[in-house]
């Protein structure tokens, strides 16, 4: 079944197509380099709940249209003068509440990373489980270039993802970083030609969403637990725990289990429902 649909609150800017399991979903300012503006921002995180929502989407594709650019940050056009602090504030709520709605996703998030990727756009890729980018991505995160505050959270991510030093150098400095050096450092996962990039990206969600759901969401649960543990959040450590573990019990009474077993025994592929 094929799903294709774009919100209506920002036509052709976010786009939403479910096809195979796997929902790809789009973000479309191909004009400022697919900057995000606070209406965009908004959309992308109803995109996302509702993908999560869905009982067919196994895994989510996030990449930004054309060639040029995944995401190149917050759109800077709606702060005239940059001096607007209302509109500052909104876009950096708005920008909070996407990365909260991002990392909160229970099923598997692949970036599709081509071109620009920066500030804001980071905070996307850092909010999800795998990144993939091209051979001519660029990445970066120019806050200090800007005189912005980037948020705790996103930075907390991205220590996590390369640790505190190398942290520190991308946010003091504000340099790019081109694919192979964001490779060595740990901030993305999977380097391809840009060719290729869409074939590895589409392999890697088609392997993912060919897998027991329940499995694969427990161990996202269980990922997701071990990194609010590291924060020193007992609270929020705890809570995590207890849902990881809830979802991996709910494992070994599932009918995929038994059909794991018998799809081995067999010697055949599994046919997997998420029961």
């Amino acid at each position: 079944m094929t799903a294709v649909s774009t919100l209506a609150a920002a036509p052709a800017q976010i786009r939403t197509e479910v096809r195979d399991a796997v929902a790809t979903v789009e973000i479309s300012n191909p004009a400022r380099h697919n900057a995000l503006s606070v209406a965009m921002m908004n959309d992308l995180a109803a995109a996302l709940r509702a993908v999560d929502n869905d009982p067919e989407v196994r895994v989510v594709v996030l990449r930004g249209a054309g060639t040029k650019a995944f995401a190149s940050g917050a759109d800077i056009s709606e702060f005239p003068g940059h001096q607007d602090v209302d509109v500052r504030q909104a876009a950096e709520d708005a920008a909070t509440a996407l990365f909260t709605e991002l990392s909160a996703l229970s099923v598997p998030v692949i970036a599709r990373i081509h071109g620009y990727c920066l500030g804001a756009g980071m905070a996307l890729a850092l909010g999800a489980d795998i990144r993939c980018v091209d051979t001519r991505g660029v990445l970066a995160i120019p806050a200090a270039r800007l005189g912005v505050g980037y948020p705790f959270e996103q930075t907390a991510a991205l220590v996590q993802t390369v640790g505190p030093a190398t942290a520190a150098d991308l946010l003091f400095t504000g340099r790019r970083l081109a694919a192979q050096e964001a490779h060595a450092t740990g901030l993305v996962d999977r380097v391809a030609e840009p060719e290729e990039l869409e074939g590895v990206v589409g392999e890697l969600a088609a392997t993912i969403a060919a897998n027991a759901p329940l499995s694969v969401r427990a161990a996202k649960a269980t990922v997701r637990a071990v990194r609010r543990l590291s924060e020193g959040d007992q609270a929020a450590g705890d809570a995590a725990r207890q849902l990881a573990a809830q979802a991996v019990a709910r494992c070994r009474t599932s009918q995929d289990l038994l059909e794991g077993a018998r799809a081995f025994l067999e010697k055949r592929p599994p046919h997997f429902t998420g029961r």
